[in-house]
């Protein structure tokens, strides 16, 4: 569990989570937390999946799982490692509900937010054991479910909120993000000046929209 901290890294190689400007973020927002090593980053992923193969009602399950990242690469993403903490039964999408069947996880994320004593065997110690959830994984479905933000509509994206460029089909009549990512190139990308490949005749001037803080989101 200490690996994340006493592996040797290169500074310019991402090659684990421990590498990575999120991570570094938390430990200078929480010091304490950082301090202990053995404190353990936590993923959460979800995503619905048909159990039966031959079925001609839909039926949708949904497993909730949680992977520690404390550990290295060959090892925190092997079956060992991934816990399946609920599934939510079926036939259908729980949607906003979600929110209902993750609460006994949550209290238990709070619970270990604060501390529990635990025995590490290796040191034949107690000690206060906290585990932290650093981020979700999932689909942009899933990621609506979690977050509570409406993954639907010209508003949509969460990153560019009310400053989205989606615009209408004509005759379609249904939203489409088409061109939105050319804002993210750098400012002298050719991709930008292409008046042919994207939108015709239009150049992309506009820098994306700043970055959220947490306060932010919250």
């Amino acid at each position: 569990m200490r690996w994340h901290k006493e592996k040797i890294a290169k500074s310019d190689v991402l090659s684990h989570p421990s590498d990575a400007e999120a991570w570094k973020h938390f430990d200078r927002v929480h010091p304490s937390f950082a301090a202990e090593p053995r404190n353990i980053r936590l993923e959460l992923c979800t995503d619905g999946f048909t159990p039966y193969s031959q079925t001609a009602t839909p039926y949708s399950c949904w497993p909730v799982i949680l992977t520690p990242y404390n550990l290295p690469p060959e090892m925190c993403m092997t079956t060992p490692f991934i816990f399946l903490t609920l599934i939510i039964p079926g036939p259908h999408n729980p949607k906003a509900k979600i929110d209902i069947f993750l609460q006994p996880l949550i209290d238990d994320l709070k619970l270990l937010w604060e501390g529990v004593l635990t025995y590490d065997i290796s040191t034949k110690q107690n000690f206060l054991l906290r585990a932290a959830l650093l981020w979700t994984i999932g689909d942009f479905p899933a990621y609506g479910m979690l977050s509570g933000w409406s993954t639907a509509g010209k508003l949509a994206c969460p990153y560019c909120m009310e400053n989205s460029k989606a615009f209408t089909l004509k005759h379609g009549g249904k939203n489409t993000w088409f061109d939105c990512h050319r804002m993210f190139l750098s400012a002298n990308h050719q991709f930008r000046r292409n008046k042919e490949a994207f939108v015709k005749n239009r150049i992309e001037r506009s820098p994306p929209p700043p970055r959220l803080s947490g306060d932010d989101i919250l």
